[in-house]
């Protein structure tokens, strides 16, 4: 007997794979002789006269009573009750989301046996509907995270894309990302503001994967959205609020923000807990001075940014980067480092390169097979 019941979108009867039913009067050796006949069933549900589950038989556990010496003689003319297991019963038209807590816990706690077992599902009267395994929901949900993960990529990857050109206002802007999890925390964002002038950040979220992407497109959405004057510390602030609002202190950001006037050389910025940055004047490092320290965003309900200037000189090179670049070890457990990436920074500037094309390469070599362990962005701005 099979039954078949309508499935709704987000109800874990669309999951059901198996409908096969025996009755109670039905003997274990007539079930062996169905199974055998179908060999793509790997349990069925059994039920009373009124098509109510009782519990389930599973193939693998039928042949191995069979199998066992004197099995047939003993076991095939009894009847399917008696070897008859309970499993978990659920409404199909439960919500998916609803059932997986119950049975994430139910895993953990038995999860040797149940990762071969089956739950039951049943329709209006309690009328058996169909059953799924706890691998099939566990690959319900790896199929559906891999999917949000996918569609994060690719929306990080549209709002990267998306960065104003602005080399045409007395500078050269190479940028590069390079997510750990395919979709990540780090995320750069650069602005025409019109005449003279540009805005850019580079920002790094606290954590990685699907919930750091949430705060990338809550804070891109933001300075999309934001009219951008010469008021960063307006900005800064409205962005902490909206941070703050959002996920009530739960998550952050460390970032460089700034506004650079090609007419006027200058260069106004704030460095919101981030501090990885450098200034390459000549041949020579040097660190934005500043006179305060500024705490990430999203971590207290108001902030007054402190903010800076310095003067431009041509031939300065500003790069902006993420800790995951210098924090990268490779199989022997040393780190990338500064003095590394700054090297590939004047290499870039002396040989007239993007800088991108030379640290790409340089990370993979250097890790080889040792993982990504965070993401990597950097902004390189050469004037």
């Amino acid at each position: 007997m099979q039954t078949e019941v309508r499935s709704y979108p987000n109800s874990i009867q669309k999951l059901a794979r198996y409908f096969r039913t025996v009755r109670t009067e039905e003997t274990i050796a007539g079930l062996a002789d169905i199974l055998d006949r179908d060999r793509r069933i790997p349990a069925v549900c059994v039920i009373d006269d009124l098509s109510r589950p009782l519990g389930i038989i599973r193939r693998d556990k039928l042949f191995l009573l069979l199998g066992k010496r004197f099995g047939w003689d003993l076991m095939g003319n009894r009847q399917v009750p008696e070897i008859t297991e309970e499993a978990p019963v659920f409404p199909g038209a439960a919500n998916i989301f609803t059932v997986s807590p119950f049975l994430s816990a139910a895993f953990k706690e038995k999860a040797p046996e149940m990762g071969n077992s089956f739950m039951i599902l049943t329709g209006p009267d309690g009328v058996f509907s169909g059953m799924l395994s706890f691998q099939d929901l566990s690959n319900y949900f790896v199929d559906m995270t891999n999917g949000d993960i996918a569609m994060a990529g690719l929306l990080q990857e549209r709002f990267l894309a998306s960065a104003d050109e602005v080399s045409g206002k007395g500078v050269e802007v190479n940028a590069w990302s390079l997510s750990a999890k395919g979709v990540g925390g780090d995320f750069y964002f650069i602005k025409d503001l019109g005449g003279n002038r540009f805005f850019a950040a580079l920002c790094d979220v606290s954590g990685k994967g699907i919930a750091a992407s949430l705060v990338v497109s809550m804070a891109w959405g933001f300075l999309r959205a934001y009219t951008i004057t010469e008021d960063l510390a307006g900005l800064i602030a409205n962005l902490n609020s909206s941070m703050v609002s959002t996920f009530h202190m739960e998550k952050y950001l460390t970032g460089f923000f700034m506004i650079y006037d090609s007419g006027k050389r200058k260069l106004h910025f704030a460095d919101m807990g981030h501090s990885h940055h450098v200034l390459l004047r000549g041949k020579s490092f040097h660190t934005l001075e500043k006179a305060g320290i500024n705490f990430p965003i999203g971590i207290e309900p108001d902030i007054k940014p402190a903010l800076f200037r310095i003067g431009i000189q041509p031939g300065d090179a500003l790069l902006v980067y993420t800790d995951g670049i210098t924090e990268q070890d490779n199989p022997e457990g040393e780190e990338f480092g500064n003095r590394r990436l700054f090297k590939l920074t004047l290499q870039s500037c002396t040989e007239e390169k993007n800088l991108s094309s030379l640290l790409a390469p340089a990370l993979e070599d250097f890790r080889k097979n040792t993982p990504q362990r965070d993401d990597m962005t950097c902004l390189f701005f050469r004037f």
